[in-house]
């Protein structure tokens, strides 16, 4: 790479737009690393559902179905959202609103004790369903924000920032966590879900101000047209999508390997905790040691992407998925799960990278919104498949391990499907 081009892409990712963009990956990664992923988990299977009140392996059983629950609300809300949103062009409000709405109801989490599993269930359920909706907005600015050249840079520069978030939120509340879940930390415990939801907001401000979406050329210009003409034009996505055979492929393929993803982001922290004994403060330091590669490893990889394609790259990196499975789950040693963590980590943002940046390749121009929404109901669906395996398997035979090995089924079918992406075209 030359000099002149590295200006060229430092120059497209310093972009007020694009870094306001970034920065909400860093906001809104907080969310996924404290509520989806370690403290919430954590604090819902060992105190809400206190072991010993309840059936051996139940809280697993009950997060699955939290998490499955919310992911069939996004799963129908997805391509109606996005769909209302290239009608209107109101993508930047669309994320501003569900943004908002998720941190509201993140924020009662800080109430919740031993034995609220109901109030507990609704509230992860309703913040889950605003996070993981906007999520969709966010992703359907990228093809805006990069040119077919540079796609997986931005794409690769986004993650890179969002696991920078990831390490400060860690960073920030570890005076909070290294107490643990014992009865005298419980309140250090909830107070970092509240700093949490205020983290979330803070760094979520520039995207509401920079983000700035393309002017309509939508012939509906009555704002009351705009949910007919949404539901239209989802029934059309629908009737006419058999025309993107590629697309379809790959959604479908997407699907099949992200239930891994999502069985890892519910369920990691309490595997470690359970199968493998880890503390607090162990799982703690071992997500801010899996953050730090990633950093860089997402730039690499965003790099890797329009060098050789986005194909090869997803593909590269399942490859690398089967082998960490059966790497982490065939051993009791923490220094061995800390290695395969590493590598999910770096793993996991690549093989999101790559797809977000496909996917960016395989959308019809001006449906952005709509056909990420299909995106997202492909991730999001898996998210109910892949969590309630994870909790049904863990429940019936009292073993995390077991429940774990699931994930090699998904990752090896969506890479089957995956090669029948763009077959013989190398701009995939």
């Amino acid at each position: 790479m030359n000099i002149n081009k590295i200006r060229e892409n430092v120059k497209v990712l310093f972009r007020p737009a694009v870094i306001s963009w970034a920065l909400y990956d860093l906001a809104n990664t907080s969310f996924a690393v404290i509520i989806i992923t370690i403290v919430f988990p954590l604090y819902f299977t060992g105190i809400i559902v206190k072991p010993g009140l309840y059936p051996e392996n139940f809280g697993d059983l009950m997060w699955g179905i939290a998490g499955g629950v919310s992911m069939i609300i996004t799963s129908v809300l997805a391509p109606l959202f996005g769909a209302v949103a290239d009608t209107s062009r109101s993508k930047n409000k669309f994320l501003m609103v569900l943004t908002l709405a998720c941190i509201v109801f993140t924020v009662p989490l800080f109430f919740l004790k031993s034995g609220m599993v109901a109030p507990a269930v609704i509230l992860f359920i309703v913040a889950n369903v605003f996070y993981q909706t906007s999520m969709m907005f966010y992703n359907s600015f990228l093809p805006q924000l990069s040119t077919r050249k540079n796609t997986g840079l931005v794409s690769g520069f986004g993650f890179s920032i969002g696991y920078m978030g990831g390490f400060l939120i860690l960073v920030i509340l570890i005076p909070l966590l290294k107490g643990g879940l014992e009865p005298g930390n419980l309140f250090n415990i909830r107070l970092s879900l509240l700093i949490t939801s205020l983290f979330f907001l803070v760094f979520s401000i520039p995207s509401f101000i920079f983000l700035k979406d393309l002017p309509s050329t939508d012939p509906i210009k009555r704002k009351a047209s705009y949910l007919v003409h949404g539901f239209k034009k989802l029934a059309t996505t629908l009737k006419n999508i058999r025309k993107y055979p590629d697309l379809t492929r790959f959604l479908i393929s997407y699907f099949l390997f992200s239930n891994a993803f999502s069985i890892l982001a519910l369920y990691v922290a309490i595997y470690a905790k359970n199968t493998l004994n880890f503390s607090l403060y162990e799982i703690v330091i071992l997500f801010m040691v899996g953050q730090i590669p990633t950093v860089i490893s997402s730039i690499f990889f965003g790099w890797l992407t329009d060098r050789i394609g986005a194909k090869k790259t997803i593909s590269i990196t399942l490859i690398m998925w089967v082998f960490i499975i059966i790497l982490v789950s065939s051993y009791d040693i923490k220094a061995v799960f800390y290695t395969g963590w590493i590598l999910a980590s770096i793993t996991t943002g690549s093989t999101l990278i790559a797809s977000r940046s496909l996917m960016a390749r395989l959308i019809p121009v001006a449906r952005e919104a709509e056909f990420f929404g299909f995106y997202s109901i492909s991730g999001k669906v898996s998210s109910i498949l892949g969590p309630v395996t994870f909790g049904v398997v863990s429940f019936i035979t009292k073993s995390q391990r077991l429940a774990l090995l699931t994930t090699m089924i998904f990752l090896i079918s969506g890479f089957i499907v995956l090669q029948f992406v763009g077959k013989g075209k190398k701009k995939y």
